[in-house]
């Protein structure tokens, strides 16, 4: 049967007769066939045409336009396509048999540029068919090989992109000193050691006037979800520094904060306040990634947001949270088909998910986690995050430090800054007894500032490592630390009760004891020696002790 009509779903929305001739329409009339096209049979009930198409009109006045309108396209399509068109009282129906649909994804974007101003209802509607038509692409790629090149995907769309604006150096002072572009300059290499961001290079950055540059240009031109700009005043030896965080796309100031300190710190390369700064703005995207995640739809984000999001709920030890995670993840490798970032945030739930004693498997977790990061070392056999979990599985889930070692290394000859690798060596070493490097290294790594939502992993292993030198003090310092941003995590409190009992301070260890014991209730001695490492440690049978001491049962 000879079709009568074809429609171009994929670059511009086209309707052709058989012999070509374009049909030209109305906005209103092509959405009204993009709709109709994509539906199952071709079949779209009336209420529905008439809430997407014409959703800020009364009930009434829809109804009217919706009749007015398949009467003009009737008549735009000619006598003979008209009949493709029919209606009763509830549906409209297109007869899909006699028509040529062309979606060819390779022509560009399902209805590339296409908008309907003030229909907001349209506008989800078109985003969501996109975004479901991106996944199945991306699953018929990877069903038949055809997958991206992901290598060095670091850099890539799944890091929020920031750009640091040059600082501007007011009075008192030069107004030509090259402070303001040393700040500057010196925050960018702070936000891409963090491995938070998609950094917008320094030598980029300068091409914008931060007197006179407006966050969207940057938005446009850098393609910058995040702009950092601010001054900067010097008295004395003490420089201040006011920064402003800007969502680049609105146009909106998200904060204003001022950080001090004393110009010998940067010459140290000490600088307290670039921490500071890179961790409350990492504090910040993440933080807006999890209030985004909770009343959208996860297709509607970015794919950033997604990982952003997912990182953070990932560290909460409330169970429901921490399974959202990897809900967003899967949904994030669904779209992402197999991206090692995201595969290694997967693999890097399953450890956590024996970490924080969720795992009812944790065979079967340790199994999942090395098949996922074996996936994305097949993507990108050198991503230093990818074979600095490899580690942890092995350390921390299989107790073969040997091997942990040798990848730990592997992901510090790629990235000597990868600050979780750092950390993973240093409390790996804690457990081989050798304390002095242990906590030398876990220093080290936290000194990196990492990505907001794990600082508390980094105070809790950095305390077990300070555990492990017998620094009782200052273990109980950073557990403390970790405990006011996590006061839920087992690993913290199993070091902190081992520290006070060590320390002589039995009754406090009982207290934390009971703690460790509200959070995992069915937690014993038996069940420590078996998925801990510390137990086998030359220390491991003191920590038990320890532990039995201050109310764990056996």
């Amino acid at each position: 049967m000879e079709n009568k009509l074809r429609i171009r779903h994929f670059g511009a929305f086209g309707v052709f007769l058989p012999d070509g001739e374009s049909i030209l329409l109305g906005s209103k009339h092509q959405a009204l066939l993009a709709l109709l096209s994509t539906a199952e049979g071709g079949v779209r009930t009336r209420a529905f045409l008439e809430r997407t198409l014409w959703s800020l009109a009364q009930p009434e006045q829809a109804k009217a336009s919706l009749r007015t309108a398949l009467s003009t396209l009737r008549r735009h399509l000619g006598a003979d396509c008209a009949t493709l068109l029919s209606a009763n009282r509830e549906r409209v129906v297109m007869d899909l048999s006699k028509i040529e649909v062309d979606a060819d994804p390779g022509k560009g974007d399902f209805m590339e540029g296409f908008e309907l101003p003030h229909e907001t209802t349209f506008a989800v509607w078109l985003e969501q068919q996109r975004n479901e038509l991106t996944r199945a692409d991306a699953r018929n790629r990877a069903a038949t090989g055809m997958l991206r090149n992901y290598s060095r995907a670091v850099l890539d769309s799944l890091l929020p992109p920031i750009a640091v604006l040059p600082f501007v150096h007011r009075a008192p002072g030069d107004a030509k000193s090259p402070l303001g572009a040393l700040l500057s300059e010196e925050l960018v290499r702070h936000l891409s050691r963090s491995h938070a961001f998609c950094v917008t290079s320094y030598l980029a950055s300068r091409q914008f006037d931060p007197h006179q540059i407006r966050p969207s240009e940057v938005y446009s031109m850098a393609g910058a979800n995040y702009l950092v700009s601010g001054t900067v005043n010097v008295t004395g030896q003490t420089y201040r520094l006011q920064v402003d965080l800007h969502d680049a796309e609105r146009e909106r100031v998200i904060w204003s904060r001022d950080f001090t300190e004393a110009l010998s710190s940067l010459t140290s390369g000490c600088s307290a306040a670039l921490r500071d700064v890179t961790a409350q703005i990492g504090w910040t995207v993440v933080g807006e990634s999890v209030r985004l995640v909770g009343f959208r739809p996860l297709s509607k984000h970015d794919s950033h947001t997604l990982l952003m999001a997912a990182i953070a709920l990932m560290q909460d030890m409330q169970l429901p949270q921490f399974n959202q995670a990897q809900e967003i993840l899967a949904v994030l490798l669904e779209r992402e088909v197999q991206h090692p970032v995201a595969l290694t945030w997967m693999a890097m739930w399953h450890v956590m998910r024996v970490q924080k004693g969720f795992s009812t498997d944790r065979q079967l977790d340790a199994h999942l986690a090395n098949q996922l990061v074996a996936a994305a070392l097949a993507q990108d056999p050198s991503f230093s995050l990818a074979l600095t979990v490899r580690g942890l599985i092995a350390s921390h889930l299989m107790f073969r430090f040997d091997l942990a070692q040798d990848s730990y290394d592997l992901a510090l000859k790629d990235n000597p800054n990868e600050a979780l690798a750092l950390l993973l060596k240093g409390t790996t070493l804690a457990y081989q007894n050798q304390p002095e490097d242990a906590v030398r290294l876990t220093d080290a790594a936290r000194r990196l500032s990492p990505l907001g939502p794990q600082r508390y992993y980094f105070d809790s292993l950095s305390a077990t490592a300070n555990l492990g030198a017998q620094n009782y003090d200052r273990a109980i310092s950073l557990a403390d630390r970790s405990l006011q941003a996590n006061p839920t995590f087992p690993a913290t409190l199993r070091t902190k009760a081992i520290a006070l009992h060590s320390m002589g301070q039995t009754a406090k260890a009982r207290d934390v004891v009971k703690s460790l014991l509200d959070v995992q209730p069915g937690f014993n001695i038996a069940r420590y020696e078996k998925d801990h490492a510390a137990p086998n440690a030359s220390f491991g049978k003191d920590w038990s002790k320890a532990l039995r001491s201050a109310g764990v049962p056996a």
